[in-house]
């Protein structure tokens, strides 16, 4: 892969790589699957002071009685806002309305709806929010994944559909598994890392479109119950279990650790990613200001500040190397595990969390007054490598695997489950 596509990939598998080592979505709720195709609500501006509402088509803003509050021409943008607990709009035509309801209806005559400039498929809702007014994209499932893949894993060569397939069965899962999971903001998920970041309909792409329709209604199901397939950008040669990057989680039997090796090699699926192997440094000033900042959060406030670090090391390595470390700072340790240090080791103030908690080499250097005066660390993989390797998926796709071989590759165990 050349330079400029690997970094094309890095780009785009940000998100995924770099959301919470804890998901913040609930976990998939008991009950029977959907028989048929679900309609979801995305919250796509949430407690915003205004929202822009308009459509290159006629639209309709409408009560929950059906009462047309305004009528848009194509192209004519409507300011809502929360004045007092009353939806009041103002047009960029001079036209002005006042809603009775605390949530207005916008449809658009067969075109998308613009909600902040940005078009989405399906039709929107803008409700009073707590501070503002908060925007939301009613869809059918299908066609929000069509904005979400794309988001998740990128744009991708045809060579790699099966990749893209994969993507669109564990973000399908996702979805099923947690459905009115922010019920109390009047929505199912965030637009945003907080569940699967989704761009709507200026994010859709031909290729992913195909590999969702394709895969239209599969999901990962254990137990009868949705999967959490969770996935993340690169794994570093060998994805990691549940309870080995995020610590205090019960193991679960298709989130086990696999190779990513790619077989009779020494080569690995994901070894593509420039983010497969990677080295960090931090100056003496760096690290006491790195942990002057992350241990007060890791250690809630126990530690304010942070004069001197005494040592970093690497005190237990798992079988999918990921690492624990005690840290001593002005003389008192502290352990950080797993998934937690890529937050307590920021790579710099303020800066980006570390790329993984695959510490391959750790070396602390220490001066004349015993105080660690350099810190390296050599790692490898992006993400807290739990479930699918996306680019090891897009490697896994470019060799020939089905994007069902992708998935139990990764996802051991889980079936493939058609509901509709």
């Amino acid at each position: 892969m050349s330079r400029a596509a690997r970094a094309l990939v890095l780009t785009t598998l940000l998100a995924a790589a770099c959301r919470p080592g804890e998901p913040t979505g609930p976990a998939p709720s008991p009950g029977g699957l959907p028989s048929r195709e679900p309609v979801v609500r995305v919250g796509v501006i949430v407690d915003s002071a205004t929202v822009g509402v308009s459509s290159s088509a006629r639209f309709t803003i409408l009560e929950s009685s059906g009462d047309v509050v305004a009528r848009g021409e194509p192209g004519e943008v409507f300011v809502v806002r929360n004045s007092g607990g009353v939806l009041r709009g103002q047009s960029d035509r001079g036209g002005q309305f006042s809603g009775s309801a605390q949530t207005l209806r916008v449809r658009a005559e067969n075109d998308t709806v613009r909600l902040g400039g940005r078009p989405y498929r399906g039709e929107a809702l803008v409700r009073i929010a707590d501070s503002g007014v908060t925007a939301i994209n009613v869809l059918e499932l299908e066609a929000y994944l069509l904005g979400v893949v794309p988001r998740e894993i990128g744009r991708r060569p045809a060579n790699e559909i099966d990749a893209m397939k994969a993507q669109a069965v564990a973000a399908r899962t996702y979805a099923v598994g947690n459905m009115n999971g922010r019920s109390n903001l009047g929505f199912d998920f965030y637009a945003t890392v907080q569940d699967q970041v989704y761009g709507g309909a200026s994010d859709e792409d031909s290729i992913v479109s195909r590999a969702v329709h394709e895969t239209r209604g599969e999901i990962l199901t254990h137990n009868g119950r949705p999967i959490l397939a969770y996935y993340s950008s690169t794994c570093g040669g060998r994805t990691a279990s549940i309870e080995e990057s995020w610590a205090g989680r019960a193991p679960l039997p298709y989130l086990r650790s696999v190779s990513d090796r790619v077989p009779g090699t020494d080569q690995h699926y994901c070894d593509t990613s420039s983010r497969f192997r990677w080295q960090n440094d931090w100056t003496r000033e760096e690290l006491v200001q790195v942990l002057g900042e992350t241990l007060r959060a890791h250690t809630r406030g126990a530690v304010q500040s942070v004069q001197r670090v005494n040592d970093v090391r690497i005190v237990d390595r798992n079988a999918s190397e990921r690492v624990t470390i005690d840290v001593t700072a002005d003389g008192q340790t502290y352990r950080v595990r797993m998934d937690s240090l890529r937050w307590v080791l920021r790579t710099e103030p303020g800066g980006p969390i570390l790329n993984s908690s695959m510490l391959l080499e750790l070396e602390a250097t220490t001066g004349d007054d015993g105080t660690v005066e350099h810190l390296h660390v050599e790692g490898g993989g992006w993400g807290h490598a739990i479930g699918m390797c996306q680019v090891g998926a897009m490697g896994r796709a470019r060799a020939g695997q089905s994007y069902r071989e992708i998935l139990a590759a990764y996802y051991t165990g889980a079936r493939l489950e058609r509901l509709y």
